[in-house]
């Protein structure tokens, strides 16, 4: 999953996107983190019984893809900037 990093031509008009990147910076950490402490969150077996915490970590997962994928849509539904380096001064409002 590719991170965004808004650049600040993004960040005058969407204040928003640094903290989206940030969670997203952190959550992409915390998955490795937790397949760093429970291997078996790699395991494809479907005759394997993971442990509660595994389980729980898997759910962890889950939901961050599902947040990465709701702020990737909520990322494209922002109203498209022209480039501010094209020479324009004009502000949109």
């Amino acid at each position: 999953m590719p991170a965004f990093w808004p650049r600040i031509e993004d960040l005058a008009f969407d204040p928003e996107l640094a903290p989206l990147a940030l969670l997203d910076a952190a959550l992409a950490i915390t998955v490795q983190a937790l397949i760093a402490r429970n291997p078996e969150l790699l395991v494809h077996d479907p005759n394997y019984r993971p442990p509660p915490l595994v389980v729980a970590a898997r759910s962890i997962v889950v939901l961050q893809r599902d947040l990465h994928e709701a702020m990737d849509e909520y990322r494209a539904l922002l109203a498209p900037r022209t480039d501010l380096a094209s020479g324009s001064d004009d502000f949109p409002f």
